[in-house]
């Protein structure tokens, strides 16, 4: 055998490295032939030098079939590919060759790598004998002048020597930005390292990492070689799944795979290289083809997150840099046996990570112990090597069903913020000293704002905050102790119905926001809802910070946020706004001051509060009676009715239902009032509205009749019991103000809703 064409069509960078071992093999089982590589750019570049490809073709991208025909005029004596689309594979059968393999690309396994799957298929096909599938590391081979034009710019820099790679070409498998930060902080406190960040297709991504960094490197773009040259001389790599961690991988550096929709038993690296993987268990994942999976499609995750990979915590990679360089639970070795990478690659890694444990930090100040813990289960055996996933339990997809949405069983592991190891780089944010935020919605709105309020106060104690929202909204004022002062304000663009087009009103808020000299102003929004308007007002008035969350461009925001998915619920919107500024989030869970109220019942009881402020959210009043009642009566707790002056008419006939049971305090109650009775009731009836918010943030049990306005994972309670009902209908999430449809999501009997009730009260019926 003398000649032999590899066609490698695939498409991605990934798949060239990860065919790269069946070409190694082959050459390697005939080291008489020449091997000829078909392939896209700009992976074709990464062979030039391969002392084991003799030649590279080059594919026109959108021309695989054309580019195949072209090559097969040569006479071959093997012809491999993995490549079957558009007829490729018959036009194999068809060049008379010898010997040939038309499907290299066949299904392993779940937790059989792809490479090694494709040795598996050489060796039954008798190409290869099984030594030769020592192969399965690809390898690539940069060139002495390119590894030294790296040591020389590398050569300021101590080890270890750790690059974070942000960039994915797709939203849905990045590890968001903010944990790359967190885990640079954390590397650089516990090992000293250097961190380098490449720029790859977002350079301003990049930047703004390196920013947050303390000493760290941006590593100008160039070409994939002269990345590879890079990675070379580095100690670790962390990348999520995407080209680049292969090309680490490809030249010996030990490297962190972060894996979202694709499965790591399938695309993962051989050990020593770790995998590890966003949410094991998901029941949405396609193992034999993940781009058959809804998000690969959608670019989003159907459950409450962002994205899975964000679900792997900084403190579980750094668990797994710790076994690469060698640290243990006794503190750091020698730097002999940390920076000896060749000693690294010689020692069975099998025996030192057969029992991966990822585990939490703890102390910072003093994290040689670190502290295991059980949010981090199980192994998946990789090529012979276990290899540790970043796994969390109580994920699984809410089950919805007719009537019960989600409970929210899954508020324990939202991800939470990172105590900082070292004091943070100051930002223009974290300069400020009179910032201003806003919120211009109604109370529940406001009352969202409060987990990264509290980080604003607590990352920038000596800043004075002042919260402009509108009237209703402001009324949330003292329920926010960070707040240092409310501005109520009714901005024209949030009007509802016709604007009243009051000029002079929009001038004296400017001359309002003027004369408070503002240094910077964090506008908060809704997904649907502009931050533009409010930052032109801002702008005008001479404040110089501007920071909103928007796909819109343009020039009266300073700072802007164009990637925060639509659904994101809305706590962790905010919170992401203020992150980008640079503020530290120790607690993301919704919490607010409860004030006393000298009229709560000294007994227990239900509270009931039925009212919504948009038509298109409120259940019908008699049947939200006699549910109460209904549960009154098998409890034997009176319920509490709250509300506004304004809804005492509307509320005769549901007293009247409720009879002796009730405890009639509409009108009577200031909102703070309404959060200590809130806060002391067994059990909460109501709609989605701010009593939702105030239940989550005192976790009180609540039964919600959430209709199909908006998406639940947008607004539902994340920490307290709950139970939201409604019915699935096509036209939802509909956002509208009224309903045309006689509010068929919310036709749920009473039956139902006690049902709930009774069973977050755990009373036997």
């Amino acid at each position: 055998m003398t000649q032999i064409l590899f066609i490698e069509l695939l498409g991605g960078l990934g798949d060239v490295l990860i065919a790269l071992p069946a070409i190694q093999a082959l050459t390697a089982s005939h080291p008489q032939a020449h091997m000829t590589v078909l392939t896209f750019a700009p992976g074709d570049s990464l062979l030039h030098h391969h002392p084991q490809v003799h030649r590279v073709l080059q594919a026109p991208a959108g021309q695989a079939r054309q580019a195949v025909t072209e090559a097969l005029r040569s006479p071959y004596d093997l012809v491999v590919t993995d490549t079957t689309y558009d007829g490729i594979a018959d036009l194999v059968r068809q060049s008379g060759a010898p010997q040939m393999v038309t499907n290299l690309w066949r299904s392993p396994p779940p937790d059989q790598g792809v490479s090694d799957r494709m040795l598996q298929i050489l060796q039954h096909e008798g190409l290869i004998p099984a030594a030769a599938r020592e192969h399965r590391h690809p390898r690539l081979h940069p060139t002495a002048e390119e590894c030294d034009r790296v040591q020389a710019q590398l050569r300021s820099l101590g080890h270890p020597r750790i690059a974070l790679y942000p960039d994915a070409g797709m939203a849905i498998k990045q590890w968001s930005p903010d944990r790359f930060v967190a885990l640079g902080r954390l590397l650089h406190q516990r090992y000293g390292a250097s961190l380098i960040v490449p720029a790859g297709a977002d350079p301003k991504q990049a930047q703004a990492i390196v920013d947050q960094l303390k000493g760290a490197t941006l590593w100008p773009r160039g070409s994939l070689r002269d990345l590879a040259a890079l990675f070379a001389q580095l100690d670790c790599v962390v990348a999520v799944d995407t080209g680049p961690a292969r090309i680490a991988a490809a030249v010996g550096t030990p490297t962190i795979t972060l894996f979202g929709p694709a499965w790591q038993g399938r695309y993962g690296q051989p050990a020593p290289h770790i995998n590890l993987q966003g949410y094991a268990p998901c029941p949405e994942r396609n193992i034999a083809n993940f781009t058959e999976q809804a998000c690969w499609y959608s670019g989003t995750c159907p459950f409450v997150w962002d994205t899975c990979v964000n679900l792997i915590t900084p403190e579980q990679v750094v668990e797994a840099i710790d076994e690469i360089l060698g640290r243990g639970s006794e503190g750091p070795r020698s730097a002999e046996f940390v920076l000896a990478k060749g000693r690294i690659d010689s020692v069975n890694i099998s025996d030192q990570i057969s029992s991966l444990n990822l585990s939490m930090l703890g102390n910072f100040e003093n994290s040689s112990s670190p502290q295991t813990i059980p949010k981090v289960l199980g192994e998946v055996e990789t090529g012979g090597n276990h290899v540790g996933v970043a796994q969390r339990p109580n994920l699984e997809a809410p089950p919805i069903d007719a009537l019960r949405v989600s409970e929210s069983s899954w508020q324990n592991s939202l991800p939470a913020s990172l105590p900082t190891p070292y004091p943070l780089p100051l930002s223009p944010w974290l300069n400020a000293r009179n910032l201003l935020v806003m919120r211009l919605d109604n109370i529940g709105d406001v009352l969202m704002t409060a987990p990264a309020l509290q980080a604003i106060k607590e990352t920038s104690p000596h800043t004075r905050l002042t919260l402009m929202a509108s009237p209703a909204g402001a009324l949330a004022g003292p329920l926010l102790p960070w707040v240092d002062d409310v501005l109520p304000w009714r901005v024209l663009w949030q009007a509802l119905g016709q604007p009243p087009g009051d000029v002079e009103q929009e001038w004296a808020l400017i001359n309002t926001l003027k004369s408070r000299q503002f240094d910077g102003a964090i506008i908060f929004t809704s997904f649907k809802q502009s931050p533009h308007p409010a930052a032109l007002i801002c702008q005008i008035a001479g404040i110089p910070l501007r920071l909103g969350a928007s796909q819109e461009t343009g020039e009266c925001l300073t700072q802007r946020i164009a990637d925060l998915p639509s659904d994101l619920h809305q706590v962790e919107r905010n919170l992401r706004l203020v992150e980008t500024a640079g503020f530290e989030v120790q607690n993301r869970h919704l919490s607010i001051a409860i004030p006393p109220f000298a009229r709560v019942p000294a007994v227990p009881y239900l509270l009931l509060n039925p009212w919504a402020s948009c038509p298109s959210r409120m259940y019908d009043l008699e049947r939200f009676a006699i549910a109460a009642r209904t549960l009154a009566d098998k409890t034997g707790w009176p319920v509490v009715v709250t509300g506004t002056a304004k809804e005492r008419a509307a509320a005769a006939s549901l007293l009247d239902t409720l009879g002796p049971h009730a405890i009639d305090l509409i009108g009577q109650t200031s909102l703070g009032d309404l959060v200590a009775l809130v806060a002391s009731a067994r059990l909460l009836l109501s709609n989605n509205t701010s009593t939702m918010h105030i239940a989550d943030a005192t976790q009180t049990p609540s039964v919600i009749l959430f209709a199909g306005t908006e998406l639940e994972r947008q607004w539902q309670p994340r920490q307290t019991r709950v139970r939201l009902l409604r019915r699935p209908t096509p036209c939802s999430p509909c956002y509208a103000f009224t309903c045309p449809y006689e509010l068929e999501c919310l036709d749920i009997a009473p039956q139902d809703v006690v049902a709930a009730g009774l069973a977050l009260l755990n009373f036997d019926v």
